[in-house]
């Protein structure tokens, strides 16, 4: 879906792209949805993106995250978006406490210049359902998430893959958006084991590509 935010009066638009409408997860998971913002103004932009106040149960939280940092304080982000230009991806991770939840909630976009503000509603949900346990599914094509996560000395992904889909691979990047490691997922198997005893700790991020699309990311998080 695309949100268009026009204030003609000034000649100024805005577009908001890929902005999901809704984000499901599962107990103590994490799901990640990405968008952005393109400025086809003429002028150098600054939005600020906030989550209207709410409050989750159980330990469920909700953050918003851009260019390697992440914010729970909704007055903190704030983006540059040159004219004519697209800002980088703007992540929105939602994480699972240890009880059922649904709500809906609203993601602000205030333009600094004009003081607007747009709306846009988003359904979140979190439940015990244990495929919420697979990163990925489709026909004859299912990716489970990493576990155990957190990971200590290794993490495991299970998977099956049809022989027809082609270039299938895990990117693993941190919170910087650096690429660590691509796990090329070979259709003849149907596991793979991940070693996380040379990563530092911390949160790193694994995505889904296939033929160089990116399908899904999630959070998998080191200790030692």
């Amino acid at each position: 879906p695309i949100l268009l935010l026009s204030f003609v009066g000034r000649s100024q638009e805005l577009m908001v792209k890929e902005l999901v409408t809704s984000i499901k997860t599962s107990y103590q998971q994490s799901a990640i949805e990405n968008f952005y913002i393109s400025n086809y103004s003429n002028i150098n932009k600054s939005i600020r993106v906030k989550l209207n106040n709410f409050s989750f149960q159980g330990g469920t939280t909700l953050e918003l995250c851009y260019d390697g940092e992440c914010y729970s304080d909704n007055n903190l982000l704030i983006i540059n978006i040159p004219a004519n230009t697209v800002s980088k991806d703007i992540k929105i991770i939602l994480t699972g406490g240890l009880s059922n939840y649904k709500n809906d909630i609203y993601i602000e976009f205030i333009d600094l210049d004009v003081d607007r503000i747009i709306k846009k509603e988003i359904n979140i949900e979190v439940s015990d359902l244990k495929m919420a346990d697979v990163f990925f599914s489709k026909e004859n094509f299912t990716v489970s998430s990493f576990y155990p996560n957190p990971a200590i000395k290794y993490a495991i992904m299970e998977y099956s893959i049809d022989n027809n889909e082609e270039n299938a691979k895990i990117i693993l990047q941190n919170v910087l958006g650096s690429i660590i490691k691509e796990i090329i997922l070979d259709p003849r198997e149907n596991k793979f084991n991940l070693s996380t005893e040379e990563f530092k700790p911390g949160v790193y991020f694994y995505t889904l590509s296939i033929n160089d699309e990116g399908l899904a990311t999630r959070k998998l998080i080191v200790k030692k």
